[in-house]
């Protein structure tokens, strides 16, 4: 009996699953606007508020993520957002890295938050936040998942689609596969609709920042 995989079976779960990405992307940027508009105008804070756990939370607290790879993308931003929202709150490194692995739970994430907080603990070294993003990305992202998001970033063609729609889409994916913006936004431009491509280069509203080229997309579809 053959042992390969479930090719056709592989597919459908992993659109599934964009199509998911694509409700969270949305609703992250409402996060993401929001957070900004504070950032902008920020919240009067008494000098007696205390640390993180009893800061007034601008952004809602993402909570733990428990071990699902699929849910991982949507989770991961939450928390980013959550730990920028209280930088100010966070005194050190230890901090910082306690509150993140705190809140990986289940049996595989739990048992990855339990071996790393005694490693730090006995070397006496914490990660700084930008190690700590990029370890916990590395090892809870499948690699599956990243291969097939970017296949599918390159052969994504606007085509008919809404431009909003084809935006949010390809954010989803290029997320889902960790592309940053060197390999994301020459896609973004070769594979939007040629039209809109072309007053990219005519109106010199190309920009190598992902999601500011992307916000240049949806003002030219105006």
């Amino acid at each position: 009996m053959s042992s390969q995989p479930d090719i056709n079976g592989l597919l459908r779960d992993m659109h599934a699953q964009i199509q998911v990405l694509t409700t969270q992307l949305t609703e992250i940027q409402v996060l993401t606007t929001q957070l900004a508009e504070l950032q902008a105008n920020p919240p009067a804070v008494t000098p007696s508020v205390e640390k993180f756990n009893k800061k007034v939370e601008v952004v809602t607290d993402p909570g733990a993520f428990k071990g699902d790879r699929a849910q991982f993308a949507e989770w991961w931003i939450k928390l980013q957002i959550w730990v920028k929202a209280n930088w100010d709150a966070f005194a050190d490194d230890f901090e910082v890295a306690t509150a993140v692995l705190s809140r990986l739970k289940g049996p595989v994430a739990g048992r990855y938050t339990q071996v790393r907080l005694q490693e730090c603990y006995t070397a006496g070294v914490w990660p700084t936040w930008d190690d700590l993003k990029v370890e916990i990305k590395k090892y809870f992202r499948p690699q599956a998942e990243r291969d097939w998001a970017c296949w599918q970033i390159c052969s994504f063609k606007q085509g008919n689609m809404r431009t909003d729609d084809f935006v949010t889409r390809f954010l989803a994916l290029s997320i889902q596969g960790g592309l940053g913006n060197e390999h994301a936004v020459e896609p973004l431009e070769r594979n939007v609709n040629p039209h809109i491509a072309e007053q990219l280069y005519l109106q010199d509203m190309r920009n190598e920042n992902l999601s500011q080229a992307a916000e240049e997309v949806r003002k030219i579809a105006l």
